[in-house]
């Protein structure tokens, strides 16, 4: 392989302000793809086993507490949701443009911007948050607790948004694998202290003490790699300037009332039961959510590249490459999700038990993990018309997706009340339903907004990963025997799930492969593969050359 045939070019031609040709950022956006979706992976692992092993310390009602921080903080982060965004656009707007410089402006600007808001945000919360704890039905015991969490997380929150846009910047640069190996290095070290904390006895307590350890330290590594990567980075307020600031409320704004109504839409489910129901029903739809909640962070890291490779080529004009790019990231994301979902769907009730045990709290939670697979895959696949959006300036056109799943929450979730009274079960369905109407129409909105025919992305993006749903049901079909002889036997439903999962993960790997891939992609997963497997007979056959006495 001569020198510029080497995947390392991109990144170095990236770094050094050079535009990339076709080859080149495709090179670069594949090789952030694999980035994200391993460290997604390995995050994906450490929560699946994290839940079990909280919920054995500390109580439902405790666990929903801190679910609920998550969800306000959440909203909080939307207070910054419109900052983020801008420096991602364009720091990878300045950078295909050579003018590095005005980054550090743009730095300046922003930070300043969200610590204001930040320390606003936090006097409101401070004054609000008694009258919100007991309109969630906490117990008299815990109220201080959830005091406590509440604020305490939001503070570090707060701290995160402001200086952690040191990691949005590198984002924009495209040094995604910098920041994924911090991100990684960070969710890693919170995995083990969460462990520590609650073995030492903490309790919930221990969760806010790990967060915070956690977001300190990758604030300060990325702040490190951003001065690294752009030596003539300086920040200061008096380049706070007014052209940036326009940047922030115009594009920001808008980017921001979208983000504020997906996360509210994101966790509306868990907000209904809090507020019409108690916050154990929270902690309910929290723990049975956590599989596609935490299958479908995947695709998500893969709709994260797609930003900056988006504003970039938008920047350059090369709309064919534009186009290409948003039905392949559908595509490809569409495939990886319903890979996943297909068997969660089908499995729902083994997966459960083995996971949490047959505990009667959580009885209701197969329905909810059930119902809620489909609709936040196509939730996700909704990321790529956001991003072409964002990409080319024009945020406003996202919003009718917000917009419309709001309107139809309020439609179905009242017609439901009203019909069947107010229960878990019509909040799953009503919002599933939701969610499922108006990422459609989202999609054929953008469809027709980019002059894609309807019949092209739904052959191409959006059925591909509905093929799954099949090869789950029909296998489940087959082992449903199985499956009612196991029962609520916790170690039964372990081995059901296992067997159940490889047998799901060959079969529609073959059928993937048979049928659903076309030959260029055959041969660009082949080639990683191939790639893979050599990396990894280059790893050992050093490892024999430096220990030869092993011999």
């Amino acid at each position: 392989m001569t020198d510029s045939d080497s995947p390392k070019d991109s990144t170095s031609a990236a770094a050094r302000g050079e535009p990339l040709d076709a080859g080149g950022m495709n090179r670069l956006v594949s090789r952030n793809i694999f980035s994200s979706v391993g460290a997604k992976l390995l995050y994906l692992a450490t929560r699946f086993f994290l839940p079990p092993i909280i919920l054995a310390y500390i109580s439902l009602e405790e666990y929903g507490i801190w679910a609920m921080c998550f969800i306000l903080i959440g909203y909080l982060g939307m207070s910054a949701f419109g900052v983020s965004n801008v420096y991602i656009r364009y720091v990878a707007q300045y950078h295909a443009q050579g003018e590095e410089h005005r980054i550090g402006d743009l730095l300046s600007t922003g930070v300043t911007l969200v610590s204001l808001i930040g320390v606003v945000a936090l006097g409101l919360l401070w004054i609000g948050l008694p009258t919100l704890i007991e309109a969630l039905s906490v117990s008299p015991e815990l109220q201080t607790t959830a005091f406590v969490l509440i604020f305490g997380s939001a503070a570090i929150f707060v701290l995160e948004l402001s200086w952690g846009a040191f990691a949005y910047v590198l984002t924009g640069l495209q040094r995604i694998v910098q920041q994924n190996q911090v991100w990684v290095g960070t969710f890693l070290l919170e995995t083990l202290l969460v462990v520590v904390f609650l073995l030492a006895g903490f309790g919930v307590y221990g969760l806010l003490y790990a967060f915070a350890i956690r977001y300190l330290i990758s604030i300060s590594v990325n702040v490190l790699l951003c001065f690294r990567n752009l030596p003539g980075l300086r920040l200061s307020l008096r380049r706070f300037n007014r052209a940036d600031l326009a940047l922030f409320y115009r594009y920001g704004g808008i980017v921001q009332l979208s983000g504020f109504l997906g996360m509210f839409l994101r966790s509306i489910e868990k907000l209904i039961a809090g507020l019409f129901i108690n916050v154990q029903a929270t902690g309910l739809f929290d723990v049975a959510q956590k599989f596609p909640v935490m299958a479908t962070s995947i695709p998500s890291s893969m709709n994260a590249v797609l930003l900056p490779a988006t504003s970039y080529m938008h920047t350059q004009e090369r709309r064919g490459e534009l186009l290409a790019l948003y039905l392949k990231g559908a595509r490809y994301i569409n495939l990886v999700t319903g890979f996943m979902m297909g068997f969660m769907a089908a499995f729902a009730a083994p997966l459960i038990v083995a996971w949490l045990g047959p505990n009667p709290e959580f009885a209701l939670a197969p329905l909810i993990l059930a119902c809620f697979t489909l609709p936040f895959q196509l939730n996700v696949l909704t990321g790529p018309a956001s991003n072409i959006y964002r990409g080319m300036g024009i945020p406003a056109r996202e919003l009718i997706y917000p917009l419309s799943q709001l309107a139809l929450v309020i439609i179905l979730v009242g017609i439901g009340f009203l019909m069947f009274g107010i229960d878990v079960v019509v909040i799953t369905v009503a919002v599933a339903l939701a969610m499922i109407l108006s990422a459609l129409i989202y999609m054929i909105y953008t469809n027709r907004f980019l002059a894609l025919g309807q019949y092209r992305f739904m052959r191409d993006a959006l059925l591909p990963g509905l093929w799954p749903y099949l090869t789950g049901f029909a296998l489940y079909l087959l082992a449903r025997p199985w499956v009612e002889s196991v029962g609520d036997d916790r170690w039964g439903s372990v081995l059901l799930v296992l067997v159940a999962g490889i047998t799901y993960c060959t079969l529609q790997a073959g059928f993937l492969w048979l049928v659903q891939l076309d030959a260029g992609e055959k041969d660009f997963v082949a080639g990683k593969l191939r790639g893979l497997v050599g990396r990894l007979s280059g790893t050992r056959r050093q490892r024999k050359r430096g220990h030869p006495n092993e011999h």
